[in-house]
C-alpha cells in the first residue's frame, strides 16, 4: 500500500545515508558504570582523574554492530571487517579526552550526547568530527543499542583556525599583530609577575627604500626583519609587528641581562642576514626596558621606545659621519 515503509526501506536509509552511521552496543559501558557504583564510587569525575586508564578500558567495552557505507569511505576502509579490525587506530589519543565527557553524561543518566571529538582514518589522517549518539528508547534499561552519527568537520575546523590566525597574526611576516600584542599586554598587566623585559625594534630607512626601489623591495625587507626576530627570540617570547616598520618583543620573566643578550643576538643575526641577501642593507634600531613594581607595562614600552630612538640617533650620526668621510676622500 502506498506510504507504507518496509524494513528494507529503513535498511537502505541506514546503508546509504550521506553521513557516517554506527550501530553500537553500550551494554558493556553500563556494566562498567554499574560496577563502579557497587564499589562505592559516587563521583565519576574524581575517579577518572585518579584512574585515567579506565577511560581507554571503557572504550573497549563498546561493541560495534554495524556501520554504513559512508563510514567506510570516511575512515578509509574497504570493508566493515577492515574497519572493525582497525578500531584501535581510529579511536585513540585526543579521543580519550572527549570520551571522558561522554562517560560522565552516561553516569548522570543522559542517554544522548552531542559534541566534538577527534578520530583518525586508517591511514593515520586526523579527522575533526561532530559526534551525536543516542541510546534507543527501546533499550534504555540495558543500553544494548545506540545509534551514532559522525560528521566530518575537519575543513570547517581548519577554516576556523585560519580565521583565528588572521585575527592574531600579521599576514606578511607571520608574527603576531598589534591586536594580539595589546591583548597580551592587558593579560600580563592583569596577572603581573615581574620582571618583564620589552624590546622595541624599528626598521631603519624603510621609507627611502620604498621610494627608491619600490614597495615590493620594502616588503621583502620587512620579511627579512621578521626572519631575524623569529630566529633570535626564544620560546615564551611574544614577537609582534605593531606598525609598518615597528616591531616589539615581550619577554616574560626576563631582566636587563636577558634583553641585552637578545639585542646582541639580533644584531649578530642582522649581520648574517646582510651577508646572505644583496642590497638593500637590513638595519634595525633597538631599545629595551624592564618592568618593576609600580611601573605600568605601557610605561615600560615607552621607556624601551625612548632607548630605541637613542639607538636610531646614533645610527643616523654614524651614517652622516661615514658620508662626510667618503666625501672628503
Amino acid at each position: 500500500m502506498s506510504g507504507v515503509r518496509t524494513g528494507d526501506h529503513f535498511e537502505s536509509l541506514f546503508e546509504y545515508a550521506p553521513i557516517s552511521l554506527w550501530e553500537e552496543d553500550f551494554s558493556g559501558i553500563k556494566k562498567f558504570l554499574d560496577r563502579l557504583r557497587t564499589q562505592g564510587v559516587t563521583n565519576l569525575e574524581d575517579y577518572l582523574d585518579e584512574h585515567p586508564e579506565e577511560i581507554r578500558s571503557s572504550i573497549r567495552q563498546i561493541r560495534v554492530m554495524r556501520v554504513n557505507r559512508e563510514t567506510l569511505k570516511m575512515f578509509g576502509a574497504t570493508s566493515e571487517a577492515e574497519l572493525l579490525d582497525g578500531l584501535d587506530r581510529i579511536f585513540r589519543d585526543e579521543m580519550q579526552v572527549h570520551f571522558r565527557a561522554q562517560l560522565l553524561a552516561l553516569w548522570n543518566g543522559e542517554l544522548e550526547w552531542t559534541g566534538e571529538s577527534v578520530n583518525y582514518r586508517l591511514d593515520g589522517e586526523q579527522l575533526n568530527i561532530r559526534l551525536r549518539w543516542r541510546v534507543l528508547p527501546k533499550y534504555a534499561s540495558g543500553w544494548e543499542c545506540a545509534l551514532i552519527s559522525i560528521e566530518n568537520i575537519t575543513l570547517l575546523k581548519k577554516a576556523e583556525e585560519y580565521l583565528r590566525y588572521l585575527g592574531t597574526h600579521d599576514v606578511m611576516t607571520e608574527l603576531y599583530n598589534r591586536a594580539y600584542f595589546e591583548e597580551t599586554l592587558l593579560e600580563l598587566e592583569a596577572n603581573r609577575k615581574d620582571p618583564i623585559a620589552v624590546i622595541v625594534i624599528d626598521l631603519n630607512n624603510l621609507k627611502p627604500i620604498n621610494d627608491r626601489y619600490g614597495h615590493q623591495v620594502g616588503d621583502k625587507l620587512i620579511r627579512r626583519t621578521a626572519e631575524v626576530l623569529k630566529a633570535g627570540a626564544s620560546e615564551g617570547h611574544i614577537t609582534a609587528r605593531i606598525g609598518g616598520d615597528e616591531f616589539v618583543i615581550i619577554m616574560p620573566g626576563s631582566d636587563n641581562t636577558d634583553s641585552q643578550e637578545l639585542i646582541e643576538r639580533i644584531q649578530s643575526l642582522v649581520d648574517m642576514n646582510n651577508k646572505f641577501y644583496r642590497e638593500p642593507e637590513l638595519s634595525l634600531s633597538l631599545g629595551a626596558a624592564v618592568s618593576e613594581p609600580g611601573l605600568s607595562l605601557e610605561k615600560v614600552i615607552s621607556l624601551a621606545d625612548d632607548e630605541m630612538y637613542r639607538d636610531k640617533g646614533l645610527y643616523h650620526r654614524r651614517r652622516k659621519e661615514d658620508h662626510l668621510n667618503r666625501s672628503s676622500q
